[in-house]
């Protein structure tokens, strides 16, 4: 009999980069109305740089991305239900990359 594999919550999960994406992807858009909240990308970007790199400390990584969801949030000119769900997802995950380089996983 064959073993069944036991997927982890990686396995599940979408990569950080591709969340990233979502949110730069102005084709993405199910209304086909831009969101004007594009750049908001490359903060995300910029804060997963700094988690790999062990660059910042959990609690300052923790207050950018709160702030970088609000800033989001408030220039997004629609699909706040989908940014905020993206949002919440690389919060997770860039958090959990940065417990992966400090060896806390």
């Amino acid at each position: 009999m064959s073993q069944a594999k036991h997927f982890k919550f990686e396995d599940l999960q979408p990569h950080v980069e591709m969340l990233c994406d979502a949110i730069e992807n102005k084709g993405a858009s199910s209304s086909g109305i831009s969101h004007n909240a594009y750049e908001c990308a490359n903060l995300y970007r910029e804060l997963l740089t700094k988690a790999r790199a062990k660059s910042v400390e959990y609690n300052t990584l923790s207050f950018a991305l709160y702030e970088t969801k609000l800033y989001l949030l408030k220039i997004a000119d629609c699909q706040h239900y989908r940014l905020e769900k993206l949002a919440d997802a690389l919060d997770i995950f860039i958090k959990k990359e940065y417990n992966k380089q400090v060896g806390d996983k």
